[in-house]
């Protein structure tokens, strides 16, 4: 995946982790920006409805700045937040607008 991230609308997703995993996985684009690559169908991520999309740039977990982070270091901070924990995520959904989506 490359992703051609154009900053659309910032949000920020209450997320209550209640099992070990949260079923995303993420990768980045080489210049500090993590983006959500996949998320596997009914996980907690998933049962948040349209909050998270394929494709958002993770931007902060709490209030900590997740820019210039690998996607490794990314995943191992939310597998670090213990089972049980509520937490925020703000999230920069991409524009969409202006993209064709043939090829």
């Amino acid at each position: 995946f490359i992703f051609a991230h154009v900053r659309g609308t910032r949000k920020v997703v209450d997320i209550n982790k209640n099992e070990p995993a949260l079923g995303l996985t993420i990768t980045d684009n080489g210049a500090g920006y993590a983006f959500i690559k996949r998320i596997k169908e009914g996980s907690i991520i998933d049962r948040l409805s349209d909050s998270v999309k394929v494709g958002d740039h993770i931007e902060k977990i709490n209030e900590k700045s997740l820019v210039g982070c690998r996607h490794f270091e990314v995943a191992k901070m939310l597998k670090e937040i213990p089972v049980g924990t509520s937490f925020k995520i703000t999230l920069v959904e991409p524009t969409r607008e202006g993209f064709c989506n043939k090829i």
